[in-house]
């Protein structure tokens, strides 16, 4: 529960933030909702609700551990297979490439976007 009170905070004071960090640099904005571990256990997959780009994320209802973890409303999934973004509150980013939709999975999850920062 102390774990999942962490994320909550982390999260909901990210949400607070009105531009990206004086050490990000890019046109679209991002908060760091959790980050599971990522594909084939490579990496991490981060979720982030999109802060400026309402487009590039869906509605979603996100799960963690089991229980609810908040309705967020451009939610996008940050492929991280080096875990450059391990610890980050923010991510902005300007370049990115659209991935194969989430599927197979946790179905509270199935058809959320996936993206590949450059």
């Amino acid at each position: 529960m102390k774990r999942l009170f962490q994320f909550v905070f982390f999260s909901s004071t990210g949400l607070a933030l009105t531009g990206c960090a004086d050490s990000c640099n890019g046109s679209i904005e991002t908060t760091v909702l959790y980050a599971k571990p990522g594909p084939k256990a490579v990496g991490r997959s981060i979720y982030v609700n999109v802060v400026n780009k309402p487009g590039l994320g869906i509605k979603q209802s996100l799960m963690y551990e089991g229980k609810e973890f908040g309705t967020f409303e451009h939610v996008v999934i940050i492929n991280d297979p080096t875990n450059r973004f391990a610890s980050n509150r923010t991510i902005c980013f300007s370049k990115f490439r659209q991935q194969v939709a989430t599927t197979g999975g946790d179905l509270t999850e199935e058809g959320l976007p996936v993206i590949s920062v450059e």
